[in-house]
């Protein structure tokens, strides 16, 4: 219980700001960025909620891990199918090569 919310949780705060400034840079970025970590708190505070509605119901912390796993899972396959399809120009670096 320890390194599992380490691993999957608190390592994606240092990119929280910089994956969707990434995808939707511009004008409505703190509109968006806004609802996204609107949806980032409901999320935490019904995940514990649920989680214990499971364990009353099965006994068991499992299910609610599994379920935890896949929606992993599904927001890396969220922010892959978002992303731009190439990449973008930076200010001051368009002349050089890129790397791949």
């Amino acid at each position: 219980m320890v390194v599992s919310p380490g691993a999957l949780g608190y390592a994606l705060t240092s990119v929280i700001g910089a994956i969707p400034v990434e995808i939707f840079a511009g004008r409505h970025y703190g509109t968006i960025f806004g609802t996204l970590m609107l949806a980032a708190i409901g999320g935490g505070a019904a995940g514990p909620w649920m989680t214990g509605l499971l364990y009353d119901a099965t006994g068991r912390y499992t299910l609610a891990f599994w379920i935890a796993i896949g929606c992993c899972g599904l927001s890396a396959l969220a922010i892959w199918l978002a992303a731009p399809p190439r990449v973008r120009a930076v200010a001051g670096r368009v002349d050089q090569p890129t790397v791949g």
